[in-house]
């Protein structure tokens, strides 16, 4: 893949740390004394962030890693977000990263956000990239209509159908996170990440976005910069995400696709460099 190969050319340090028993895979480079900290989302790996790698390795302490079952990490069974939270975590003792920025993607920042919640203060600021973060209905029963939805979806995913089930239900999923301008070399390179990992896991990551008890409504009082793509914003989407970051920056890039880090890497490494110089 383009973005795999462009990391072949950094000095990147490759080393393992444990969740469980379970090998966690990461990745460290860069000069800088700050930790930014990449995570990536569903059916991806690190390679996602090739691009962002080599251009805030001059600057940053760059840390990158596969969340369990992609990539090269060990499968976790039946992973939850807890899971992901604590691979976050191991990875940052580690590696002592210590008040590091979290630089999420889709599920990753919705990672980004718990480890934030769970440890206050802890992180210097998050990076939210097309971020899948959802102001869910009001009611109870609304909200698990929602949840039951995320989980129906997954099960498409999942081991309980037959292998050409599965990828053609990863495709149309994918398909409607592109824009009429993706490019297809794109769209083929992430639909050949995302039929890499097992259907135990493919299943279990999207259905970790179901637990209601992720989408409490507390407001983080850190800098936060969210970027996101498609071709119009989500209505009042920009009032309700100020509401969980007072400290919020938000830019929408019309014209993006899901894969903005990816897709439009120039664009997007801009506007985090701004970001955090500002911040």
């Amino acid at each position: 893949m383009r973005f795999a190969a462009l990391l072949l050319a950094l000095p990147l340090l490759a080393e393992t740390t444990a969740l469980d028993g379970k090998r966690i895979h990461y990745t460290i480079t860069g000069t800088g004394s700050t930790p930014l900290v990449f995570i990536h989302g569903w059916g991806a790996d690190h390679t996602v962030f090739a691009a962002q790698v080599a251009a805030f390795s001059r600057t940053h302490r760059i840390i990158t890693f596969d969340l369990p079952g992609h990539g090269q990490s060990d499968p976790q069974p039946n992973p939850t977000m807890d899971t992901f939270v604590r691979s976050l975590d191991a990875v940052l003792k580690s590696t002592r990263a210590s008040k590091p920025i979290l630089c999420g993607h889709s599920l990753g920042a919705v990672v980004a956000r718990q480890w934030t919640r769970l440890h206050p203060n802890q992180s210097r600021s998050l990076l939210l990239l097309d971020p899948a973060i959802y102001q869910l209905p009001p009611g109870a029963a609304d909200r698990e209509r929602w949840a039951e939805g995320i989980r129906r979806l997954a099960q498409s995913f999942g081991p309980n159908h037959e292998k050409a089930v599965r990828e053609r239900a990863i495709s149309v999923f994918l398909s409607n996170l592109y824009v009429d301008a993706t490019p297809r070399d794109l769209r083929m390179s992430m639909l050949r990440l995302a039929l890499t990992p097992s259907p135990q896991t493919a299943e279990s990551t999207l259905a970790a976005l179901a637990d209601l008890t992720l989408w409490t409504e507390d407001p983080l009082p850190l800098p936060v910069l969210v970027l996101r793509a498609g071709q119009r914003p989500p209505p009042g989407e920009e009032v309700f995400l100020k509401s969980l970051f007072p400290k919020l920056t938000y830019q929408f890039l019309a014209g993006g696709s899901h894969y903005l880090m990816v897709e439009d890497p120039t664009r997007i490494n801009a506007e985090l460099a701004r970001f955090l110089k500002a911040n």
